[in-house]
């Protein structure tokens, strides 16, 4: 892993998600790609074990962030532990086609989601009107986005990993 491409890529796709994203948003809840679960996905099945623990909580410290102002909270936690455990997990099921991209986003988008606000809910904070449409919503848009932006974070971050195929052939 290189680690100064990684925090590049995580100052950048910070100050998409906190000004672009709205742009592109969609319906009346204001759906829009939620790009750090997308990149909490990417790093946890492209990546070795160890690197996506250490990505998937440095990224929902980010998504806290990004939603409520330097406060570490609920994202921390639901992106950590949805990254540590699609690592675990892909290490048993291979994710490489396009549809299961989307659907590991999905799930994942779901899961992290859910937990996020289950947290928020117990730790005395409200959930909003609609939080459960804009749940779905970011999970299903992140998912149709996702995979596309898969290509495009393969080519900048460059990750060799014998996770995608066996190792190549010693000379």
């Amino acid at each position: 892993m290189r680690w100064a491409r990684f925090a590049v890529l995580v100052l950048i796709t910070t100050l998409l998600q906190a000004s672009w994203v709205d742009e592109i948003a969609v319906t009346r809840f204001h759906v829009a790609p939620d790009l750090l679960l997308i990149t909490v996905v990417f790093f946890a099945i492209r990546c070795s074990v160890s690197e996506a623990i250490i990505t998937s909580f440095v990224l929902g410290f980010v998504a806290d962030i990004v939603a409520t102002g330097f406060l570490m909270g609920p994202r921390t936690i639901s992106f950590g532990l949805f990254g540590t455990g699609l690592a675990y997990m892909h290490r048993v099921i291979t994710i490489r086609k396009i549809p299961h991209e989307a659907l590991a986003i999905l799930i994942v988008g779901f899961g992290a989601g859910g937990l996020a606000i289950l947290l928020a809910l117990l730790a005395g904070r409200s959930a909003g009107p609609g939080s459960f449409n804009v749940l779905a919503g970011t999970s299903i848009y992140s998912g149709a986005v996702g995979p596309f932006l898969f290509l495009l974070l393969d080519r900048l971050m460059r990750i060799r990993s014998r996770r995608r195929g066996p190792p190549p052939a010693a000379r």
